[in-house]
């Protein structure tokens, strides 16, 4: 625990280093920018100047999430693995039923986009194309980067066109780093640490393999617990070997509530945040939700710490997020506050991607209803 502890510390002093390093940067570049225009300039243009700067600088970050996710995209194909979704932000373009293309709303807090697709099956030599997807983000910010800091020198006689191209360099060869660099940023692995962890580990490579194929169910509408039981099983002792094993075992957990099995899933969600190991720090804040949302449904009204209540706050729109809200909500006798959550989540039913989750979370939201209104008779008829 004190290891992880300390490369964490590491992981969040080296993403730091290299995130005021582009900053700096890119700082000095839009003030190149405006000192090209003249020393001369008026209090009002000299902050329109900078607030160009900015803006280019803002394009820029967009344009090189774009280039990262458009190589998992393009390196992932190569590989033969299959379209899924494409995400920058909150907008997400997904390939649903029957295949069709549509653009959904979804936010994942700590991530700025992703890139999802479907994997070839596992060789029968336990082989799997896994190097090129994951590192095809990197890899294209770099390849972008050379070709924006060479069009940084063609185009020095302008005024704007450099500092545009060259922020484009500075923060592509700054993303390029954090996600080829193996480390975890916000309770979230980068690509480098996937790739290193899937190098050494058969059942890691299993896992990312079951993970990315229940995504590809997901995006049709499945649930998780009608997908195939063997893709939430584990080897004995392996539940939290690596990071991709250990979000099996959450998938696990996620799949008993699915499966309104609450015991078993409350017994399976205590045993990962008793031990939480290789755990994310999302999936410990998600596993904590369902906790709270458990223990209302019994009547045990338990108030979120502050870390998962600034989570919550933050994923205020994800759906388990506003079930354990209404649970709470119903629990502690706010009918008011409940039914603003409920039409919270029947709003996002209409841009959410994953149709599937969303028929689970409203069974989870009834069967909060139904469990407290049955607490409530027994306590009744006493």
């Amino acid at each position: 625990m004190k290891k992880e502890k300390i490369f964490n510390i590491i992981y969040s002093a080296l993403g730091l280093l290299i995130s005021a390093a582009i900053g700096f940067l890119c700082g000095y570049a839009i003030l190149e920018y405006v000192g090209k225009l003249g020393s001369g300039l008026s209090l009002p243009l000299y902050l329109l100047a900078l607030a160009a700067g900015l803006l280019a600088l803002a394009l820029a970050v967009i344009l090189q999430i774009l280039i990262h996710e458009g190589g998992h995209l393009i390196f992932g194909l190569i590989s033969g693995y299959g379209f899924v979704s494409f995400r920058v932000g909150s907008l997400m373009l997904l390939k649903g039923e029957n295949g069709r293309l549509s653009f959904k709303r979804y936010f994942l807090a700590g991530t700025a986009g992703q890139c999802l697709m479907s994997p070839p099956d596992i060789e029968e030599d336990g082989y799997l194309p896994v190097g090129l997807y994951n590192m095809g983000g990197a890899m294209l910010n770099a390849i972008a980067s050379l070709l924006f800091f060479w069009a940084y020198y063609l185009s020095s006689r302008t005024v704007i066109l450099p500092m545009f191209f060259l922020c484009l360099g500075i923060v592509g060869l700054g993303l390029a780093l954090m996600n080829a660099l193996p480390m975890k940023l916000s309770g979230i692995c980068n690509d480098g640490y996937n790739a290193l962890t899937l190098g050494k580990d058969e059942e890691a490579l299993n896992s990312f393999w079951k993970q990315l194929k229940m995504n590809q169910y997901m995006s049709l509408g499945h649930r998780l617990k009608e997908m195939p039981e063997q893709w939430f099983s584990l080897s004995d002792g392996e539940q939290g070997n690596n990071v991709l094993t250990a979000s099996t075992a959450v998938f696990r957990a996620n799949r008993l509530l699915d499966q309104q099995r609450p015991e078993e899933a409350e017994l399976a969600i205590d045993s990962l945040l008793a031990s939480p190991g290789n755990v994310l720090g999302l999936y410990l804040a998600l596993l904590k939700c369902d906790k709270l949302y458990l223990r209302a449904i019994k009547g045990d009204v338990q108030s979120p710490d502050k870390a998962t209540e600034k989570f919550m706050d933050k994923m205020k729109s994800y759906p388990s997020v506003l079930r354990t809200r209404y649970a709470l909500s119903l629990a502690q006798g706010d009918s008011q506050k409940a039914e603003a959550y409920k039409q919270r989540f029947q709003t996002l039913s209409k841009d959410y991607p994953y149709s599937g989750e969303l028929r689970s979370e409203q069974e989870l939201m009834e069967l909060a209803e139904s469990s407290l209104a049955s607490l409530s008779s027994r306590v009744s008829s006493i």
